[in-house]
């Protein structure tokens, strides 16, 4: 009896707490609608407009655990095919694949497996950017940049259980080629064997509804046509959602980019529109379900009162002389007959 309250107490309690997860992201009109206040903004598929143009993206998130070590999991962010077209310079700028990811253990720990394996706590997760077939193509310009491939191993000090915050540096290596516009030949090389320094953050509101995020690389690279020389690159965004049009979050957007290699500036403006997301894990459209009255209790028809048994007379009359043997016997006709011929 105690196992099953103890059950039935644990059941209410998860009830409730899913209800208020829900009610933290879900809103209701004044005509009963439900509709999202939380928003995830690594899974979607959205498009942009604005003072650069028109652009695209693909997001992804998700993680990978593991049975052995429930403690321990990767948090896997992708980017595909996110680019834009300029139609002002009518340049065309993108990047097939960009990927960071970042291991995550609650207590901070790795195994060294070499010889007797030793766990090593650390007061930061570890992890890795990776992009490959970056593009910068300007109609004008007499060659193209490809970014062929860049990596960059990070530590990441803001330790977060999820994607909200990032705060990661470590060494880039990048590997570029600027490519004559006629595919004749490869006009430079550009090669950073990891002489370059990278950080990266990011911040995210818990709603969704605020983003930021800024990266900046400094160092030296080795130039085909010149030799070593520094350069650096950086970049910042934010991202507001003003609005969301059947549960389709609007944003605008703002950044700016510098790339000392190219020496040029550049400063955007816009909107971005999502076509298509995963929803919020915290919000919940549908109507609560109202659980069905009970059916009433069957009337059971009212049990008859048995009677009391009869009262014996509790005096029993004593003659005082015994009667005769035949005195008030009854005499049926064969024995009157028997006793008229004994006469």
């Amino acid at each position: 009896m105690g196992a099953a309250k103890v059950a039935l107490v644990g059941a209410a309690l998860a009830i409730l707490t899913s209800r208020a997860r829900a009610e933290e992201c879900t809103g209701v009109s004044r005509l009963g609608q439900r509709f999202a206040t939380c928003f995830d903004l690594g899974n979607r598929l959205s498009v942009t407009a604005g003072s650069e143009g028109f652009g695209l993206a693909i997001g992804l998130r998700h993680e990978i655990t593991f049975e052995d070590d429930p403690d321990l999991e990767w948090k896997m962010e992708h980017r595909l095919v996110d680019g834009g077209y300029s139609l002002l310079d009518d340049r065309f700028t993108g990047t097939f694949y960009r990927g960071r990811y970042l291991r995550h253990s609650r207590d901070g720990h790795i195994v060294i497996p070499l010889g007797t394996p030793k766990k090593v706590f650390l007061p930061f997760d570890i992890g890795a950017l990776f992009e490959v077939g970056k593009l910068d193509f300007q109609r004008m310009q007499p060659s193209f940049q490809i970014g062929v491939v860049r990596v960059a191993p990070v530590v990441d000090f803001a330790r977060a259980l999820n994607y909200r915050r990032v705060f990661a540096i470590g060494p880039s290596m990048h590997w570029d080629m600027d490519v004559d516009r006629s595919f004749k030949a490869v006009t430079e090389q550009t090669v950073a064997p990891f002489t370059e320094g990278l950080v990266t953050m990011r911040l995210e509101s818990s709603d969704g509804l605020y983003s930021a995020e800024a990266r900046a690389e400094a160092g030296t690279a080795w130039h085909s046509d010149r030799g070593w020389h520094p350069e650096a690159r950086a970049e910042a965004t934010l991202e507001r959602i003003v609005l969301a049009i059947r549960d389709r979050p609007v944003a605008i957007t703002a950044g700016v980019q510098y790339d000392s290699a190219r020496a040029e500036t550049l400063a955007r403006i816009g909107a971005r529109f999502v076509v298509f997301d995963r929803p919020d894990p915290r919000v919940s459209l549908h109507p609560p379900q109202v659980a069905p009255p009970a059916p009433p209790a069957p009337v059971m028809p009212p049990v008859p009162t048995p009677l009391p048994p009869p009262e014996l007379p509790t005096d029993v009359h004593t003659p005082d002389a015994e009667p005769a043997p035949d005195a008030g016997r009854v005499i049926d006709g064969e024995h009157a007959l028997a006793f008229i011929l004994a006469v």
